[in-house]
């Protein structure tokens, strides 16, 4: 055991020496200094085991001595040597972290030692609690920052729901697609402190996207620009993964950067991607991923719900829209059935007068017939015109009643189909025959040219009378003084067509679309003046498509055409038209 004594009285030093020989000169090594000096400089370059310090020293004195050993070696036991009349300080160096005191005129051997060994015993219980107190603070300090780290962690988590409550709640605050795009690419832009952000929707499958929007130096930019979709990246969105990389060898994306693409994951698959950028030195994090996710499910609901909010709407118009044609077209019928009835009445009670009159003047002539020659009365002359209005109403009022009954028929597909070789060039001569009066009386042009070379056509000649009967009833009725009404026939490898066109006003073409609709006529600022009740036309759709062929109509260049064309070999053709007629097509 290595023992620095620091004494400066001699015969003190010596005595220690003496009493510690007692116990073994082999088993206590002493150097011995005189000042504190030397003492410092001993402990500098030597271990010891314990110190034994006189605290009254030429070149220090008192507690300052203690310091000044403690500081030059913390963790080595010291044991103060005191005389009875400093004992008190002695009490206070042992206080202040000397291990023990003796006396100096009560030096026993046994105690001596034992002082020695209690020393080193309490400085190693000391140091083991100084390392337990170190690691504690270590542990705790540890424990610590694992409570921080979990605290930041609480926070984030907070901070992410909150964010994605606020992103999802102005998603989910509108029903425009455009919109929820827009603040989808803004809010994840701003939220991640991304350099760019956009939107792609997927036109008809994830091969071929459009970039709807994008989100770059705090600017929304509405774009609508193709993309060509990347087999590599794209590919794996169509499992709903997430594709975070660093485009160095894709040519399609911005270099040095990092980028993220999700997936917008709809009902039937996927419907569109966001995509995210950073510089190539940071990544997102799985935090920002799991947001990104969540923000592109929250806004395939939205869309999807936008989606449905439109179709519900455009049906919702679809049947305002046809609500007023039906309105319309009950007025128009009741107009239509009310003046023919009016006219009829009207006729009668002129005939009854008529009649009443003929019978006073026929009394009138046979009194006066004695003395006179006879003479019809004149009134009977105007009865025939009165006849010919009853005709002619009571027929307009049977062709609305058939038109009805006939678009029922063919709606129930109980209209009866008889196929039969027709050459056109007769036949057309044959319908056209009761039209040529027609449009002499009203100045108008009937041009008809039909390829001589026509072959036969198979078709219903019955219901292809009335097609083309009433394609010439509409020709007519807007086709004004000298303009032109043409009828062309010709066929082509595999179908028959027949045009019937006319020189009038042209027809919108946003109207275009509804001229086979029931009920439907061409707007007019005075509904009344050609009559009609908008069942004629979608009563030629109707029988067109029931044997089995098509019609279309263009408008432009002041010419109104109606192309009617069947199948050169129908019978295929037949049941998908009574199909289509089945179905309301």
């Amino acid at each position: 055991m290595k023992i620095l004594l620091v004494e400066d009285n001699r015969a003190d030093a010596e005595l220690l020496q003496e009493v510690l020989s007692d116990f073994g000169e082999d088993k206590f090594t002493f150097a011995h200094v005189w000042r504190i000096s030397e003492a410092l400089k001993q402990l500098a370059k030597t271990e010891f085991d314990v110190v034994l310090l006189d605290l009254s020293l030429p070149d220090s004195w008192g507690l300052e001595t203690l310091m000044q050993v403690q500081n030059q070696a913390p963790t080595i036991p010291v044991v103060v040597l005191t005389g009875s009349q400093d004992e008190e300080q002695a009490i206070e160096a042992v206080r202040k972290g000397a291990q023990d005191y003796l006396l100096k005129g009560q030096l026993v051997g046994a105690l001596l030692v034992r002082a020695i060994h209690h020393a080193i015993e309490r400085n190693r219980t000391l140091e083991a609690l100084r390392r337990s107190e170190e690691r504690f603070q270590t542990l705790a300090a540890e424990l610590d920052l694992q409570v921080q780290e979990r605290t930041r962690q609480l926070q984030r988590a907070l901070e992410k729901e909150a964010m994605l409550n606020r992103i999802t709640e102005k998603l989910r605050d509108s029903l425009d697609e455009r919109q929820i795009l827009q603040t989808a690419v803004r809010e994840l832009a701003l939220a991640l402190e991304s350099d760019y952000c956009n939107a792609a929707l997927y036109q008809t499958s994830p091969q071929v996207g459009t970039v709807c929007y994008e989100y770059t130096h705090n600017k929304l930019s509405d774009l609508g620009e193709a993309i060509r979709q990347v087999p590599e990246i794209y590919g794996r969105l169509l499992h709903q993964d997430c594709v975070q990389f660093c485009p160095i060898f894709l040519n399609e994306f911005p270099q040095g950067m990092t980028i993220l693409v999700t997936p917008i994951f709809g009902e039937s698959g996927a419907i569109g991607n966001l995509c995210l950028c950073k510089p190539a030195h940071e990544k997102f994090s799985l935090t920002e991923i799991g947001l990104v996710q969540q923000v592109a499910s929250q806004c395939a609901i939205a869309v999807r719900q936008a989606r449905l909010y439109q179709a519900s709407l455009a049906q919702v118009q679809e049947l305002e829209r046809l609500n007023r044609l039906k309105d319309d077209f009950l007025s128009t019928v009741s107009h239509e059935l009310r003046t023919p009835i009016a006219n009829i009445k009207m006729a009668v009670q002129i005939l009854e007068m008529v009649e009443q009159k003929r019978q006073q003047e026929s009394s009138s002539v046979t009194t006066s017939s004695e003395g006179r020659g006879s003479k019809p009365p004149h009134s009977l002359d105007r009865a025939e015109g009165y006849f010919k209005i009853l005709r002619e109403e009571c027929d307009r009022e049977i062709r609305l009643i058939d038109s009805i009954l006939e678009l029922q028929r063919l709606e129930a597909a109980i209209e009866p189909v008889s196929f039969t070789p027709v050459l056109i060039q007769q036949w057309v001569g044959n319908v056209v025959a009761p039209f040529i009066q027609k449009v002499q009386k009203t100045q108008q042009i009937l041009d008809v040219d039909i390829d001589p070379a026509l072959p036969p056509v198979l078709c219903d000649s019955d219901i292809l009378q009335r097609i083309l009967t009433e394609l010439l009833e509409n020709a007519c009725k807007y086709t004004p003084a000298q303009g032109t009404i043409k009828i062309r026939a010709h066929c082509d490898r595999s179908r028959f067509h027949l045009q019937v066109s006319n020189s009038s006003l042209e027809i919108p073409p946003s109207e275009l679309t509804h001229v086979f609709d029931k009920f439907y006529r061409v707007p007019s600022s005075d509904p009344w003046k050609h009559g009609g009740t908008g069942l004629g036309l979608a009563l030629v759709r109707k029988q067109t498509e029931y044997i089995g062929g098509q019609i279309k109509v263009t408008s432009a260049f002041g010419e109104t055409c109606f192309t009617l064309e069947l199948p050169l070999s129908p019978l295929h053709s037949l049941t998908e038209g009574c199909e289509s007629v089945n179905t309301g097509s």
